[in-house]
């Protein structure tokens, strides 16, 4: 993907973090594991600020990491 655009496009297509736009949400519980393999903390992490930083309501938006 780094060096295909293309391919890099359609990553970033489905990409739950750099589809955040300034709009309503729902209220969420995003959860997060220190130990799992497959998606590092930080990841939620990251998206849930983006999504605190851009909605425009006042639902309540949780992130909890076991």
């Amino acid at each position: 993907p780094i060096e295909d655009k293309a391919a890099f496009d359609l990553i970033r297509s489905y990409s739950p973090y750099d589809q955040v736009s300034a709009q309503a949400y729902p209220p969420m519980l995003v959860t997060a594991g220190l130990n799992d393999p497959r998606v590092t903390y930080w990841e939620p992490a990251k998206w849930v600020a983006k999504l605190r930083e851009l909605k425009t309501d006042s639902n309540e938006l949780l992130l909890k990491t076991n």
